[in-house]
């Protein structure tokens, strides 16, 4: 199974993410090729992740333009068995679920509905509260998840051909690793 993976600019369970995909990458028959969004690799950058990702995933791309590099042609064109977007910012939900396509990934998202190829999705903003997240060097911090987050996750659930993930944790179910 080959599976591009959005990373946007979530800082929120980005070190849980990358080493879920080196997990996965090392435990299952799977072939993972990073696609960050421009904002997706500031935050590698600043969670010092960025040279872990790229020696890990040597496939690893990062957004130019909303269509450089060609991820939905690839997606379209069936090079890929699925696209996979976590973590993924309140601000990537909202553009997919209002149909905007100016990113990278929100236009990859899009165009792979288009030809019905699978499109996952992890929202870090899905329930209404404070949560805590843990900063670069290792502090927590609280933030507060707004209704007007968690309605656009709501409505991605609703879309025809994207499924919302609860947890990381689905991601192994997902791509049938056992």
């Amino acid at each position: 199974m080959k599976i591009a993976w959005g990373i946007t600019g979530s800082g929120d369970k980005i070190i849980e993410t990358v080493e879920l995909m080196e997990r996965l990458e090392g435990e299952c028959d799977i072939e993972i090729v990073p696609y960050a969004s421009k904002e997706g690799e500031v935050v590698l950058k600043f969670y010092k992740l960025l040279k872990r990702v790229k020696g890990v995933f040597p496939g690893y791309k990062v957004e130019r333009s909303a269509n450089a590099p060609f991820l939905a042609s690839k997606l379209q064109l069936g090079k890929f068995d699925l696209l996979l977007i976590a973590p993924a910012t309140a601000n990537t939900v909202a553009k997919i679920a209002h149909g905007i396509a100016d990113t990278l990934l929100t236009n990859a998202a899009l165009q792979a509905i288009k030809t019905n190829l699978p499109v996952y999705i992890y929202p870090v903003d899905q329930e209404v509260g404070e949560v805590t997240t843990i900063l670069p060097n290792g502090k927590k911090m609280k933030l507060h998840v707004r209704k007007e987050d968690v309605k656009n996750v709501e409505t991605l659930r609703n879309m025809d051909g994207i499924t919302v993930l609860k947890t990381l944790d689905e991601i192994r179910e997902v791509i049938a690793c056992d």
